[in-house]
């Protein structure tokens, strides 16, 4: 066998067919490595952050059944995680979703999946910038801190997100490893030892009858969905990745048990402080360390912020290459990174909670708009994806029926926690679910009427990276 593949291997020519360059030429390929992707996609979903203030809310919501959600959750992120995986490991595109969704159901399914994750992108990116420049703040000032205080240090954190998308992508995946890690260390730590201080009462992880309601359910399962959004953003780095077809499909599912792991311990530590000490609310409560809890907080929603704009300038860079977006964000620097596209969106992500806390609003005015766009983006781009898959499937030829079964499972769930979704916050917050369907329909009108003027562009929308000859072993061939 060995002197076979030693004969094939000599007797190989140089391809010279595949092409000088790829539809993403200029981008830094092939450097990056599946760590990489991993910290990229738990960055996004801020685990440690997420955890800290998330199961205290969901058990507000859902009582007992809290537990019981996050698990619902969990399976059925696994299931869109291997979704995105039967495209990840055919398709390689700084489009990720979006250029998924186009392959499989058409350019305009596909604009309304990369319109919806992009909105979705730098909504959470808003939130979380101001979410962890708020805590800082306060944590500076002793207490509720100055618009100015809270104002400076968005805009001193929006410019270094600005200055390391810029300066390549291992950079700012090495600073989110760093931070995530440490975030996610320290909080483990404290769940386990709120688990021991409240001496591993873990009833509550049992559902009880009285708390049983379907809406409440359903309810706690969108709640919860909130805290893995981004575990996608991986998908965006496969043209800069090695091995892409093996690494990113890894790496999402990396970091969706990572994350599940994650908020499961931090569920049963808050459910235990709850069954033990009923007036305690949090970790914070139970363990005394109330400011570094909120920095861990801080560090890991500021890690998210960078790992949405990220993600974000990666989607418009595809569509900008594609000729949906203008062309400065599809240019690339001498490094090799679409640095004045990650400018421009780290700077739109800084200035609208600037603008807002400067003209007088709050971090919660802005919070009524970015959070259901965040959620409708998120869940309806990746039911899309979940639909696109059995047709893409059936078009190459690779349709089977365990495909189709793990396509419509998730894909009904999502439906149903939309759908659930957008009547309670229809009923609770109509305005800002308004303003979201407003804002989408407004991109994808504007996508809609580019791709009927310019037939060119319809024809490259979806996009991807392939094989140059310089990819080969070899090298180019020489003529």
């Amino acid at each position: 066998m060995s002197s076979a593949l030693a004969g094939a291997i000599e007797r190989a020519r140089p391809r010279n067919d595949l092409g000088a360059s790829s539809p993403f030429a200029g981008l830094r390929r092939r450097h990056a490595h599946t760590i990489d992707v991993v910290a990229q996609s738990v960055a996004a979903t801020a685990p440690a952050g997420v955890l800290l203030i998330h199961p205290a809310a969901a058990f507000a919501r859902s009582g007992s059944f809290a537990f019981l959600d996050i698990a619902i959750t969990i399976t059925l992120v696994v299931g869109v995680g291997l979704v995105i995986g039967m495209f990840a490991r055919r398709i390689v595109s700084t489009g990720s979703l979006y250029t998924f969704a186009v392959r499989g159901l058409g350019s305009h399914a596909g604009l309304v999946t990369g319109a919806a994750l992009g909105i979705g992108y730098l909504a959470v990116a808003m939130n979380t910038l101001t979410s962890g420049s708020t805590r800082l703040a306060n944590i500076l000032s002793g207490g509720d801190a100055p618009p100015w205080l809270v104002i400076a240090l968005i805009a001193g954190f929006g410019a270094v997100i600005a200055f390391v998308v810029a300066r390549g992508l291992r950079m700012s995946t090495r600073v989110l490893l760093v931070l995530e890690s440490i975030a996610v260390v320290t909080v483990l730590c404290l769940s386990i030892a709120a688990l021991s201080l409240t001496r591993w009462d873990v009833g509550l992880l049992i559902p009880r009858a009285p708390d049983v309601s379907l809406e409440a359910i359903i309810t706690g399962v969108a709640f919860a969905l909130i805290g893995f959004v981004g575990f996608e953003s991986g998908a965006a780095l496969g043209p800069e990745t090695r091995r892409p077809f093996a690494a990113v499909p890894r790496a999402i599912m990396v970091s969706v048990g990572a994350t599940g792991l994650v908020m499961l311990v931090g569920t049963a530590a808050q459910l235990s402080i709850v069954a033990e000490r009923p007036g305690a609310a949090s970790l914070a409560s139970v363990t005394g360390l109330a400011t570094l809890i909120d920095v861990i907080v801080a560090i890991s929603f500021l890690a998210c912020a960078l790992a949405m704009t990220n993600a974000a300038t990666r989607l418009v860079f595809a569509m900008s290459r594609e000729g949906l977006m203008p062309a400065a964000f599809g240019r690339v620097s001498r490094r090799g990174v679409p640095a004045i596209g990650g400018v421009l969106l780290a700077s739109a992500v800084t200035l609208v909670p600037v603008a807002i806390l400067a003209w007088g609003g709050s971090r919660q005015d802005m919070r009524i708009v970015t959070s259901p766009a965040s959620i409708l983006g998120f869940v309806l781009a990746y039911a899309l994806v979940c639909a696109a898959a059995p047709v893409f499937l059936a078009r190459i030829g690779e349709l089977t029926v365990r495909a189709v079964v793990l396509s419509v499972g998730p894909l009904a769930g999502l439906l149903c926690v939309l759908g659930f979704y957008l009547a309670a916050t229809l009923r609770d917050n109509p305005a800002g679910l308004l303003w979201s369907v407003g804002i989408l329909a407004a991109v994808v009108v504007a996508g809609s009427v580019r791709l009927a003027r310019h037939p060119r562009v319809a024809a490259r929308v979806g996009v991807h990276d392939w094989p140059t000859d310089a990819d080969c072993i070899d090298g180019p061939a020489r003529t």
